[in-house]
């Protein structure tokens, strides 16, 4: 970390640390918390030049910024202690953007005042996890391994999403790296169908829609008896099936109500757009591109985009297309409730020969319920 960069870091948490000490003291409207958080902000951006966030993560009870340990001092341990004190492990802050105001918000937060809840703002985002080590003594329960790691990787990704969003680049390592820590997840259970169990009680606010597709894919990979290389491309397939979205404005991605034909027009284009994308990234497995272009084609052919008439869809294409409909079946939006396992199971043995691939579906049908029955 360069020298003068670090000097602005330690003024920006020598400033927000004694902000939240004041807020914590005497209020938000206190003039000393505003001069400091006003202060803070003109920090930012100084503090990054090459990215547009300033990422603060907690590692092994080190405060990390820009993937370099803090040096040793008093604000650094008392910014450390505050998000600890919040089962935080990372912090990302628009360093452009950031107002003032904001970092009143989050010092007030980070107070201990029961009147202030800590909550995200436009330009402010935190995962509320803690780092932990991985679980693999033989008397810790499955279950909870599993969880575990998707909790320490759903932050690992939704920081490579963010910069992939901006930037336009794709950390294929990184997206390697969750892939083969859930892999190695699904090696260590005795029983492949109860690695399922945490999905039951996941919702959107904390895992994404990409890591469950890649949960789900995985374990119905593994049922089939798919190993090897093989089952590592298929992980990275399910976590960039959707990739195509970052193109898709956020106006038309979350929309609440039912869209228009002209926005449908915008959101079926996502597929290719995901493929032209990953098609000219190097190093990304064919079967990434393939997957991203086909998710939304149903086994009958039907969906989009519009394919001739004798297109064989790649099986995990199949598989990806099985766990969307189930993940969004089973996801709580904001137009609509999360529907119950009978019901998802009729919706999808509905569509099973249509839509959707039958023996497929039945095999992934007939293990989450094996679940069901066991909670």
């Amino acid at each position: 970390m360069k020298r003068a960069t670090d000097q602005h870091l330690q003024l920006f948490l020598r400033q927000l640390t004694t902000a939240v000490a004041n807020a914590s003291l005497y209020g938000l409207d206190h003039p000393q918390v505003l001069k400091l958080c006003s202060q803070a902000a003109e920090q930012l951006p100084q503090l990054t030049r090459d990215a547009d966030e300033a990422v603060f993560k907690i590692v092994d009870k080190r405060l990390i910024f820009a993937d370099q340990p803090v040096a040793t001092s008093m604000a650094a341990e008392r910014f450390c202690d505050a998000l600890k004190q919040h089962d935080l492990s990372y912090i990302a802050l628009d360093a452009a953007a950031t107002t003032s105001a904001e970092l009143v918000g989050l010092a007030g937060g980070l107070s201990k005042r029961r009147e202030q809840v800590l909550q995200p703002s436009t330009h402010i985002r935190f995962g509320r996890v803690e780092v932990r080590q991985r679980l693999s003594r033989p008397d810790q329960q499955q279950s909870t391994d599993f969880a575990a790691i998707a909790e320490q990787d759903r932050d690992k990704f939704m920081d490579i999403y963010q910069t992939m969003k901006k930037t336009k680049r794709l950390n294929l390592v990184g997206i390697s790296e969750i892939v083969h820590d859930f892999i190695g997840t699904f090696d260590r259970h005795s029983d492949i169908l109860m690695a399922l169990a945490p999905l039951r009680s996941m919702d959107e606010y904390v895992y994404t829609h990409s890591v469950n597709i890649c949960l789900l894919n995985l374990a119905q990979a593994k049922l089939l008896g798919i190993a090897g290389q093989q089952l590592n491309e298929i992980g990275i397939a399910a976590m960039l099936h959707d990739v195509g979205k970052m193109f898709i404005s956020p106006d038309i991605l979350n929309k609440p109500g039912k869209l228009d034909e002209r926005e449908w027009d915008i959101m079926r284009s996502h597929p290719q757009l995901g493929a032209e994308y990953l098609l000219n990234t190097p190093g990304v497995p064919r079967l990434a591109v393939v997957t991203a272009y086909e998710h939304h084609i149903g086994y009958d052919g039907r969906g989009y985009p519009s394919t001739p008439h004798n297109w064989q869809l790649n099986t995990c294409s199949y598989l990806t297309s099985i766990a969307d409909v189930y993940d969004a079946l089973r996801t709580k939006r904001a137009y609509k409730n999360p529907l119950s396992f009978s019901q998802i199971q009729n919706i999808m043995l509905e569509s099973a020969g249509k839509s959707l691939h039958p023996e497929l579906t039945h095999s992934f049908l007939d293990a989450l319920a094996k679940v069901e029955h066991a909670n």
